[in-house]
């Protein structure tokens, strides 16, 4: 109830918040700029903004305030740490957008363009950007003097870091996605001079890009450099947030350099074959490709040494092998669909060649670039990556071993022969129905190329599934094996007073698949032998006979407890569950200490990707569409 509480509370300060600011924003405006035009009416607007506002929000961060200042427990909350960095955000983002508005401006005007052809703020005015600036910034400085409060009076900081740790990223990627932007307008700039555009285009672009870089490279330092800083901290080297973004930025380099080097050779072979173009045309279609490819390709250098820098600092040898391993199967599976296709497009072009068939609608030559583009791309990424995870899992070791088990890798097996298995069956039922059809007397006008067509898809998906089928099953085999010669096994003693219930259990879900440990049923009454674990049921645990009492206390293998919330013993994990547990039986409730993910934090990742990705996709757009 109280989550629920917080929740409405500092939802409607928030959105109270930006009314009044956007409330103050207008009033000043209209007082003191003459640019943006509303006379009247814009400042009935304002004031109506501020009248509503002030009061919703005064009320709602007053009622707030005083639950963090009568309860401990409000100002360590999840929510209240993510309303604090959310509205930091809120504010010093269109800080920023309204600096960056005015160097664009400025730059603009140097070079005697119209300001409606700056990126950001071309309709605006320097008044408009100094009153939104300082308004944001004010409001900006007492919030974040709310949040250094917090930090000062919070001893358990944990919800704090993990909401700074995103706050600092999103600034990461906010200031980097600026700097791309920027690079890709100066590039296009450079490479358009064989083009014939005109001159305040080409100024144009130059102007923008220069402005993203000029704010936003400064920005990219500091950003970074305060995520770096903070690796001294155990916390944020082991952070599973900064592995994430990591992977998000490298892969995301490695998807867009493919694509447009893909791009590049396929004009490139477009003007080998075809003679459609020449050098300049060839320069003057793919500056664009390069624009991004230059830029991203950076990205994916940069992010991908530290990616894999720290992958070989983790200390679990297991953990950093599990995520090399997923970094290489994501390209693995990236570079196997292109291949995948490639090798149809060139298998289709060969088959019109030879049979004069029209498989492929269109050019020839085209296609053969197509084909070739798309090979040269996927074939060797899908041969570096997947031949080293394959020696891998090859291997007759331990790390073999842990390689053949990797759900990441049957992830990827599975995937593929899936992909094989309903490809091949469409493929299948479309020859099949060919045939019939032929065998009644019906014979489509295009058969000839339909019966290819359908050979070629049955041949492609079938090898597919053959190969990653033998692979799948070759790793059965090894591991087989490699147990089969493993000397040792794991004696693992089995406490149990139930009758065999839990030791039945425990044999049929391990007797499949962990040949390596040998399960011995014990009767705590009797003589008990060597072993390397243990496994007790907590009623034992709790009242154990004396010769178990003091076998547990000179036993120095793992032991396992298996748990049951019974009766009336519970085992608490930390002063949380105390409180929880507690609070429970005050409210007449039954006690349960069940594992659950703090929603809030759940909520903060969603709305990082959210966010994320609306930027991501504001990058796409100015690419794609141009200046």
């Amino acid at each position: 109830m109280k989550t629920i509480r917080r929740i409405y509370f500092y939802a409607v300060t928030l959105f109270s918040m930006e009314i009044v600011l956007w409330g103050m924003i207008g009033l000043a405006r209209s007082i003191f700029s003459n640019s943006v035009s509303g006379g009247v009416g814009q400042l009935a607007e304002a004031l109506a903004l501020i009248l509503v506002g002030v009061p919703v929000f005064g009320i709602h961060w007053w009622a707030a305030q005083r639950n963090v200042k009568n309860e401990t427990e409000e100002r360590e909350s999840s929510v209240r740490a993510f309303f604090l960095y959310t509205i930091l955000l809120a504010l010093f983002i269109p800080l920023t957008q309204n600096g960056l508005a005015f160097i664009n401006r400025f730059l603009i005007d140097i070079f005697n363009i119209p300001s409606s052809r700056a990126l950001i703020g071309g309709y605006q005015s320097l008044s408009d950007n100094l009153i939104a600036a300082l308004m944001n910034g004010l409001v900006a400085a007492y919030f974040w003097h709310i949040l250094k409060n917090d930090w000062h009076e919070i001893s358990d900081k944990s919800v704090l870091r993990l909401t700074r740790r995103i706050y600092r990223y999103i600034w990461v990627f906010y200031s980097l996605v600026m700097v791309i932007i920027g690079i890709n307008h100066i590039l296009r700039y450079i490479f358009s001079f064989s083009n014939s555009i005109g001159e305040d285009y080409l100024n144009a672009l130059f102007a923008n890009g220069f402005a993203l870089i000029l704010l936003s490279i400064p920005l990219w330092v500091w950003a970074w450099k305060t995520v770096q800083s903070a690796l001294d901290e155990p916390a944020e080297r082991a952070s599973l947030l900064r592995l994430g973004m990591l992977y998000f930025l490298s892969l995301s380099g490695v998807i867009f350099v493919l694509s447009t080097t893909g791009i590049i050779i396929n004009d490139f072979f477009q003007m080998l074959l075809t003679k459609s173009l020449n050098f300049n045309q060839f320069v003057t279609q793919t500056d664009e490709a390069f624009a991004i490819a230059i830029p991203l390709g950076a990205v994916w250098a940069y992010y991908g040494h530290w990616l894999k820098k720290d992958l070989n600092a983790l200390p679990s040898a297991p953990r950093r092998a599990a995520l090399n391993r997923l970094y290489y199967y994501i390209l693995s599976l990236i570079s196997l669909v292109a291949s995948f296709v490639g090798i149809a497009m060139l298998l289709s072009f060969i088959i019109d060649n030879i049979f004069d068939t029209s498989l492929w609608n269109g050019n020839l030559d085209t296609h053969l670039a197509n084909s070739l583009a798309t090979l040269i791309i996927g074939l060797p990424l899908w041969l570096k990556t997947w031949r080293p995870m394959q020696a891998e899992a090859l291997a007759h070791n331990e790390r073999g071993d842990h390689a053949r088990r990797s759900i990441i890798r049957k992830i990827y097996l599975y995937l593929a022969i899936f992909a094989g298995v309903v490809g091949g069956m469409i493929a299948a039922v479309q020859l099949i129905s060919l045939l019939l059809e032929a065998l009644l007397g019906t014979t489509p006008s295009d058969f000839k190329d339909d019966i290819l067509n359908s050979i070629q898809m049955l041949v492609l998906f079938g090898g597919l599934l053959a190969y990653h089928w033998q692979s799948l099953r070759q790793d059965g085999m090894i591991r087989s094996e490699f147990l089969t010669k493993k000397a040792d096994k794991l004696n693992v003693l089995l406490f149990d007073i139930e009758k065999g219930t839990l030791a039945s259990q425990l044999a049929s879900a391990m007797a499949a698949d962990d040949a390596a440990i040998n399960l011995i049923l014990q009767n705590p009454a009797e003589a008990i032998p060597d072993a390397d674990a243990a496994i007790l049921p907590e009623a034992l645990v709790l009242t154990p006979p004396e010769t178990l009492r003091d076998w547990i206390r000179d036993f120095n293998g793992s032991k396992l407890i298996v748990t049951s919330e019974t009766d009336n013993w519970f085992w608490a994990k930390n002063k949380e569950q105390i409180i929880k547990s507690l609070r429970q039986l005050a409210e007449g409730e039954e006690i349960s200490l069940r594992v659950k993910s703090p929603g809030w934090m759940i909520a903060i990742y969603i709305l990082a990707g959210m966010m994320a990705f609306q930027i991501l996709f504001f990058f796409l757009v100015i690419i794609i569409d141009g200046f």
